[in-house]
């Protein structure tokens, strides 16, 4: 699960695969997609190999021997990631124009934002783009549809069907929309009771995009129109469970404000026994951000 650290002592990670022609299936990984050769060997009790260097450290190693390939599933995949879509599409001119064959994905997904590939044994690899901010046409909007078509959204940061009921019209929704017009995140603006500060209710993500910097241009969006109205600061609540959430404010500029304690009750709409991240659902905490002069406001689900 995100948030969590990783088991202690663990140095390194390896992909291995059996090939039916190691030079034919190097030259794949190394002349077309670019990884560095970093190793091999021969003779090795019938295997013969050769190692790369994949992102972050870990190596994939390919080999030859009494083994045959074995593409798995059509959900078996290797995921290389760019740093933009633009650098997806220049790698995948490249294997497209030395005959390298692409195939739909089974996930709709790495449709969206990667182009599949098979190399010389059948094996699947993704091409991806890390930052979904950065796809074409993407931009951020004042939503002015019907709420409820932005329901399914809401819910992902709000655990109470009442509570959500109560405030899903209020105040204003920014969504980021692609040149299509799908609807990828939102974050939803409301008043207080003072007119300097404005608060985040609602904010969520499309599951399968978290933490590919939608969120940050949501963040970053909301407070622009916020400084242009003279707003000087955001708050913005969240579960005291949610760690993912506390670090993903605090990361945008907030800072803790206070805590309120057995917010989320029966009585607020909350039913008991929520776990996020193994961690009962009870306390809220505030966080603030100043903004333009000052500070600036919002209220986040839950989650």
């Amino acid at each position: 699960m995100t948030g969590e650290s990783a088991p202690h002592g663990w140095t390194a990670a390896r992909v291995a695969r059996p090939v039916q022609d190691l030079d034919r299936s190097g030259a794949f990984y190394g002349d077309l997609l670019g990884l560095a050769r970093t190793g091999g060997f021969e003779g090795h009790e019938g295997y013969a190999g050769a190692f790369f260097a994949l992102p972050a450290g870990a190596e994939l190693e390919l080999t030859t021997g009494p083994v045959d390939p074995a593409p798995g599933t059509d959900d078996d995949l290797l995921v290389l990631y760019l740093r933009t879509p633009d650098e997806v599409q220049v790698a995948a001119d490249r294997l497209a124009s030395a005959g390298v064959a692409t195939i739909p994905a089974a996930n709709p997904y790495w449709n969206r934002w990667g182009t599949t590939f098979l190399d010389p044994d059948g094996y699947r690899v993704v091409l991806a783009a890390r930052d979904a901010a950065d796809v074409d046409g993407l931009h951020i909007e004042l939503h002015d549809g019907p709420r409820e078509d932005l329901r399914p959204l809401f819910e992902l940061a709000e655990d109470s069907p009442a509570q959500l009921d109560s405030y899903l019209d209020a105040g204003r929704v920014l969504v980021a929309v692609t040149g299509s017009g799908e609807v990828l995140g939102h974050l939803q603006l409301v008043a207080t009771a003072d007119p300097d500060t404005a608060e985040l209710k609602n904010m969520a993500v499309h599951e399968d995009l978290q933490g590919r910097g939608l969120g940050g241009r949501l963040i970053d969006a909301a407070v622009d129109l916020l400084v242009s109205e003279q707003a000087t600061l955001f708050v913005v609540a969240t579960a005291a469970a949610g760690v993912d959430e506390l670090r993903f404010y605090q990361r945008h500029g907030f800072r803790m404000r206070s805590v309120e304690r057995d917010a989320f009750t029966p009585d607020t709409g909350y039913p008991p026994g929520i776990l996020i991240n193994g961690i009962e659902l009870r306390d809220r905490v505030w966080l603030d951000r100043p903004i333009g002069g000052g500070g600036g406001g919002g209220t986040a689900s839950p989650r």
